[in-house]
């Protein structure tokens, strides 16, 4: 391999372009590369229509929904999909591919982490500590299949050198613990890459060293999340509630009835769970979590480093209490034996007395409704609190009709992961990058650059970085 081939750095673009989630960039230097991230977007699967996370890598990869990157995944789950049939759906004659092959993942929401299961044993994918706890979580919770990746744990700050090039890996801020960008370090360029991140959260600060940090390195290319860009936010910044205020909303919730309270909150956000358990104690009330929920919060809370000193640590143990997952569910099945340390609860117990419980309440769960509002007394009435669960919208049809039908408040607390389009072009233009490009959006091509130059690729795109950020793109 000649000097020049060794330096060349490329980069190809196949999805998460015009979609929210579902990011798979492939970045070369020479025979290394790495692709950022391993999730996926909804596309063609939802609801009743879905695979298993490991066996459906066929289905992914058929309908686009998984990169075409041949060196990332189980041969034996492959089958006889090649890259002949994957040039058929691209309409492509080749794909560029490397022998020396990463994977990153930025953190574990599902439009980031999906491909996991799906990945060959041995392939080095890198990602936060946090973030792993997460993960190690959730498989016990039975949420995802394991992986056989050879997860390689990075802290922040940390830089890993791949040879041709390095990566700096920066810690942002973001609904999920461990979410984490980067810079590549290459023989002549540098790339930024936000990963999904917020000005609202816990942690703003994450967001200036980042800012800080490509501005010492001189980013060439910045890549960001744009999730929120959208015709109607072009012109008027939202105000967002801040994360630390969420939990109180729900203590709020708690303190304004003598009715039961259900809350509905990403278990993966693990520091808004343990928020929400200090605030359920300040309330006087126990929180009802499922056998799911429960594992998936024991787990992580034991390994996280972001919650060493929170109070939910050494909170009483009895402020959780245990009710049984429903035979007939369809939510998470555990897959691990776990000697719970909560105190088992029936349904019988909470009807009884209403008004010393929250429960934590997955969507899946919603007909438990049905039972807990019809038992015991109806003096005062429930209140739903919806703070970016799952279903991910103030107007689904299906929980608004369980709501209403048994008189119970709804008031949504949602404050989300994602940074508002204002937001972006502030880190945008004090980063000053040659290029700037959006994506994980519906609508990147809204984004104000402030000036910069900007370019939202096409599925497949491939270019040597000299010939992209040299372009002249759109101001």
């Amino acid at each position: 391999m000649n000097q020049s081939h060794q330096n060349e750095e490329r980069i190809t673009f196949y999805g998460g372009l015009t979609t929210i989630g579902g990011v798979h960039i492939l970045y070369s230097c020479g025979d290394t590369g790495i692709v950022f991230d391993l999730g996926m977007a909804r596309g063609f699967f939802k609801g009743e229509v879905s695979v298993q996370s490991d066996f459906g890598i066929r289905s992914f990869l058929l309908t686009r929904m998984a990169p075409p990157v041949m060196g990332l995944y189980d041969p034996a789950l492959l089958g006889d999909v090649g890259e002949a049939e994957l040039a058929q759906v691209w309409g492509k004659d080749h794909f560029p591919q490397v022998n020396n092959l990463h994977g990153f993942v930025s953190h574990i929401h599902q439009d980031h982490m999906a491909l996991l299961p799906s990945l060959r044993a041995g392939l080095p994918v890198w990602m936060h500590r946090d973030a792993y706890a997460v993960y190690e979580a959730v498989v016990a919770a039975g949420e995802y299949e394991g992986t056989q990746a050879d997860i390689r744990l990075i802290e922040d700050g940390q830089i890993v050198n791949f040879g041709t090039f390095r990566i700096e890996f920066i810690e942002v801020d973001h609904d999920s613990p461990g979410v984490t960008g980067f810079i590549i370090h290459g023989p002549q360029h540098r790339i930024a890459f936000t990963a999904d991140w917020r000005r609202h959260g816990r942690n703003s600060y994450r967001m200036d060293r980042f800012i800080e940090r490509c501005q010492s390195a001189g980013v060439d290319l910045l890549i960001t999340e744009g999730t929120r860009m959208r015709p109607d936010t072009l012109f008027r910044k939202p105000k967002d509630r801040l994360e630390v205020e969420v939990a109180v909303e729900c203590r709020r919730a708690m303190e304004d009835t003598e009715g039961l309270v259900y809350v509905n909150i990403l278990a993966r956000n693990v520091e808004r769970i343990a928020d929400l358990i200090i605030r359920t104690q300040e309330a006087g009330r126990q929180l009802v979590m499922d056998e799911s929920t429960a594992i998936l919060w024991g787990e992580a809370s034991k390994k996280l480093r972001v919650l060493a000193g929170h109070q939910a640590l050494d909170a009483d143990q009895d402020v959780i209490r245990l009710l049984k997952t429903p035979q007939w569910s369809k939510g998470p099945q555990r897959t691990m034996e776990v000697e719970f340390p909560y105190e088992p609860i029936t349904l019988n117990e909470i009807t009884a007395n209403k008004s010393q419980f929250a429960v934590f309440l997955t969507y899946p769960h919603t007909p438990l409704i049905a039972e807990l509002e019809t038992f015991g007394s109806c003096a005062s009435a429930s209140i739903y609190v919806h703070a970016d669960g799952n279903p991910l919208t103030s107007s689904d049809e299906t929980l608004l009709k369980w709501l209403t039908e048994f008189g119970v408040q709804y008031r949504y607390c949602a404050t989300g992961g994602h940074a508002a389009p204002q937001e972006i072009a502030e880190l945008t233009t004090r980063i000053s990058p040659k290029l700037v490009i959006p994506l994980h959006s519906m609508h990147p091509t809204l984004f104000n650059s402030g000036g910069i130059s900007k370019y939202c690729p096409a599925p497949g795109e491939s270019y040597e970085l000299s010939e992209l950020v040299g372009k002249q793109f759109t101001r």
